[in-house]
């Protein structure tokens, strides 16, 4: 059950709280910046992170373009590694392997 509460604020205090509450957002850094952690991810997932089609994602994997291993006949990416490919605006081939 969800609560209703009606204020009533002249022109000064609603400026006030609208000027507070984007303090708080500009001062709060979001997560994504700060977060190194490095998981798996499927190839739909890799297309989400890194905004392109599902179909693009595969297209870069055969041409060995994006960094990707394949296990089991499985594709999977290091979110880490993707994120830092994206970062550096390079087609890192090196660390790509197979198993």
């Amino acid at each position: 059950m969800s609560t209703t509460v009606l204020v009533s604020l002249n022109d000064q205090q609603f400026a006030d709280l609208i000027e507070s509450s984007l303090r708080k957002v500009l001062e709060t850094k979001p997560a994504t910046v700060t977060d190194t952690s490095d998981t798996l991810l499927d190839t739909k997932e890799a297309a989400v992170l890194t905004k392109y089609k599902e179909t693009s994602i595969y297209g870069l994997v055969k041409r060995k373009k994006i960094p990707f291993c394949k296990m089991e006949g499985k594709l999977l990416f290091s979110r880490k590694e993707l994120l830092e490919w994206i970062a550096n605006g390079q087609q890192k081939t090196v660390g790509s392997h197979e198993r």
